[in-house]
């Protein structure tokens, strides 16, 4: 088979089968349809939705920037609601083993990944997952992630885009409210998204929540970004801790510390990632493409600020301070957490996330146990 991608400098998309008797051709639409068995006087047009929803997320009237007058959000249903269904949903599906290694290389425990219900996204069949709940009497009105699609039918927002490890978000009271998904692979520079139907007919948004694991009466809780690196740090250490949205994103995070200071919390610990410590010089041995736009690296003096990593440890360091003005605000102490550090109290570069240095740390001390043995 020939594939023709450009002709004469401009897009071709285009294919050609010369086996005996086949002689199939066509374009990007063509096969698609054809590999999918998409028949009928409109099967472009849905190959071409499909790709889109698969790609995207994006239905074709989305594309177009069309939105009918019937399209509407739902107002997001209990938390009860969410919880039933998210835990039927996950029932319904799997974790691969390559997303399960990657947990186990993170410091999890086979029975710690089965408590916290970690799946992988699925990458097809997300209309007859629905229609499963549906079939069992779920409601998933109003529930994050689900909507109704431009074919009439309720789905969920699982696409190419978002596929990755599909981590649960639990609340005070272990109620499921929603999803954060560890990508396969890095949107638009982003390693996470929430699993949400915002904008999406019928739809509603995920308004990240924080997950909380643990003691909810302890007088002691400790804070860290991420709902898969509290998960890990919480498993590895057994201490109650805190995961944020992100460290910018503190609005869930202030109502749930408000609630576990009725419980008697006394303390906050601050865990977010060494970032905050970093040293922001330039290394000179950076090679990404932000860095090729600032200047020629053999040239750069050993002192000049990374404008980069100027703005990294900024956004951590504010979003440090955004925690510790929530805590002032409801009478909580608070201490800041740092580790893996170098002689001049910066980060040393080798555990940025708390998770990251407990899980070296047990590594290390297995391996010194075995080698005694």
């Amino acid at each position: 088979m020939n594939f023709r991608i450009m002709k004469d400098g401009k897009p071709a998309n285009t294919y050609h089968c010369f086996a005996s008797g086949c002689g199939a051709k066509g374009n990007m639409l063509t096969l698609y349809a054809d590999m999918k068995g998409i028949f009928g006087a409109d099967r472009y047009k849905t190959a071409y939705r499909q790709i889109c929803e698969e790609l995207y997320g994006l239905s074709r009237t989305e594309t177009r920037k069309r939105k009918s007058n019937d399209e509407r959000e739902e107002i997001p249903a209990s938390a009860e609601k969410r919880d039933a269904v998210y835990r039927r949903l996950l029932k319904l599906l799997s974790l691969s083993d390559e997303h399960r290694m990657q947990l186990m290389v993170r410091g999890l425990t086979d029975d710690q990944i089965i408590k916290y219900q970690f799946c992988s996204t699925p990458m097809s069949g997300t209309e007859n997952l629905v229609r499963h709940l549906l079939q069992e009497g779920y409601s998933v009105t109003g529930v994050p992630g689900f909507f109704m699609n431009d074919r009439g039918n309720w789905d969920v927002a699982f696409y190419r885009r978002n596929s990755g490890i599909l981590c649960p978000a639990f609340g005070i009271d272990a109620n499921i409210e929603g999803f954060q998904i560890r990508l396969d692979e890095p949107y638009e520079g982003r390693k996470y998204l929430w699993l949400s139907s915002s904008n999406k007919n019928r739809g509603v948004g995920s308004k990240s929540p924080v997950t909380f694991l643990g003691n909810p009466y302890d007088r002691v809780v400790r804070v860290t970004e991420g709902i898969l690196k509290a998960v890990v740090a919480h498993s590895l250490s057994g201490y109650s801790f805190l995961g944020t949205p992100g460290v910018n994103q503190y609005k869930e995070l202030e109502k749930t510390l408000a609630v576990l200071k009725k419980n008697g919390l006394k303390e906050v610990q601050e865990y977010y990632d060494m970032d905050k410590q970093m040293d922001i010089t330039c290394c000179r041995i950076c090679r990404s493409a932000e860095c090729a736009g600032c200047m020629e690296t053999e040239s750069v003096p050993y002192e000049t600020v990374c404008p980069k990593k100027e703005r990294k440890r900024n956004q951590i360091q504010e979003g440090c301070m955004r925690l510790y003005e929530v805590c002032e605000n409801l009478g909580l102490h608070y201490v800041k957490k740092v580790w893996d550090l170098d002689e001049n109290g910066l980060w040393a570069g080798h555990f940025k996330g708390i998770d990251d240095y407990w899980a070296g740390c047990l590594r290390k001390r297995k391996e010194m146990e075995y080698g005694f043995n």
